[in-house]
């Protein structure tokens, strides 16, 4: 008998370092799993009997992340981890959509949806996994399976919180889709890939096709949107019909429609990530000791870039290529023109905003005081150090 869930409750969940990302949930065989929303964050919890398969154990990327074997097994070798400051890549790009609709609706640029509408319509893909607003709650999200560009569109300018993803990986397969492709932050991709380099459940291995990561600062609990809304906007969730963190003119803005049909502005989104959210210390815990910023093991990992260029349209995204099938995969896009993409600067990365600060410097730095004071934390294999890296940081302005 492997691992139960009751192993992975006592050894990940109630000492903190579960990161809801659903895998447990995505992979249990007797569907034993299911996710909470207790407080509004997720966390799996036991529905059925648990048969004691190891499996949610096994793919957990909470507590251990063995990064070198996942770098060997999917990127071809172990990185200096101080020196490859966002990972090992093959190329890196600038670029946009040149659907125009896409674009605009896009938070910046829109370059995964339409990588994700190319890959559906050139048959890489039959599915992907996205997060979407709930219709029953429309200030949270939830995962879903998208099968067409229309229900990929669904997935653009979602929320500032942890979504689940991975737990439909099951539904997925289940419901006959065998090239589906997944999209999520770090801590989504480290499940997925931990579940291909073990290769079980099989079907499931099997069926991903291809990892979308974005860039991750950090993720914020749901409770500090709540007060965002109620002190700052005087809008209680209950009254509220559709949520938008990036609405109106780039980089956007917090809005709400609520039941009496009024369109309410709350906080722009520099105010509301730098002097809220952020600094109110409303990201989630486990987010903090998280050292990768840039979805360091994903095929194509995307973020945005708070640097002007001499264009009109400020909806530019940054993306990585990182193994054949996520290159293969831009070029073809590219060539058939649903992107646009210039090369860009790799080293601009590090220097852009505070995500990969908070990760890479922050991150670890209370990652190793934790450890010092024999304080539960995730392994991430390799030897880590928040060594200052001389740069010039460009920060976000309104």
């Amino acid at each position: 008998m492997g691992k139960s869930f009751e192993d992975l409750k006592n050894d990940v969940i109630k000492v903190g370092l579960c990161t809801g990302c659903g895998t447990c949930v995505g992979v249990c065989p007797s569907s034993a799993l299911a996710i909470d929303y207790e407080a509004d964050e997720p966390e799996p919890k036991v529905v059925g009997t648990c048969n004691s398969c190891g499996l949610c154990y096994e793919v957990c990327p909470g507590k251990d992340i063995p990064l070198p074997e996942l770098d060997k097994f999917f990127l071809g070798r172990e990185r200096d981890f101080e020196k490859e400051k966002i990972g090992i890549f093959k190329a890196c790009y600038r670029g946009y959509a040149t659907n125009p609709l896409i674009r605009e609706r896009s938070s910046s640029g829109g370059l995964v949806s339409a990588l994700l509408i190319y890959a559906l319509e050139e048959g890489i893909i039959d599915a992907a996994l996205l997060a979407g607003w709930r219709k029953d709650k429309a200030w949270r999200c939830e995962p879903f399976i998208a099968t067409n560009s229309n229900e990929i569109l669904k997935g653009i300018r979602t929320g500032m919180m942890m979504v689940p993803n991975n737990a439909l990986l099951s539904k997925a397969v289940e419901e006959g889709y065998k090239k589906i492709a997944v999209v999520g932050v770090p801590c989504h991709v480290h499940g997925i890939r931990k579940l291909q380099m073990l290769g079980r459940p099989k079907k499931i291995a099997e069926a991903i096709k291809l990892v979308l990561g974005l860039f991750c600062a950090s993720t914020y609990y749901m409770e500090g949107t709540r007060h965002l809304l109620e002190e700052i906007g005087g809008i209680k969730t209950d009254e509220i019909i559709a949520m938008d963190y990036r609405g109106g003119d780039y980089p956007g803005a917090l809005y709400v429609l609520t039941q009496d049909g009024k369109i309410h502005y709350v906080a722009s989104k520099h105010m509301y990530t730098w002097h809220f959210l952020g600094s109110a210390t409303y990201k989630r815990d486990r987010c903090l000791m998280c050292v990768d910023f840039s979805s360091e093991l994903a095929d194509l990992s995307f973020g945005d870039t708070f640097l002007r260029f001499d264009e009109p349209n400020p909806r530019i995204g940054v993306v990585l290529t990182r193994t054949e099938i996520g290159h293969k995969l831009l070029m073809g896009a590219a060539e058939k023109k649903y992107v646009e993409i210039k090369e860009y600067d790799p080293e601009l990365i590090p220097v852009s905003g505070m995500g990969w600060e908070s990760k890479k410097h922050a991150g670890v730095y209370r990652l190793l005081q934790r450890q010092k004071y024999g304080w539960p934390v995730p392994n991430y294999h390799y030897k880590l150090s928040e060594s200052p890296l001389r740069r010039k940081l460009i920060f976000p302005k309104e």
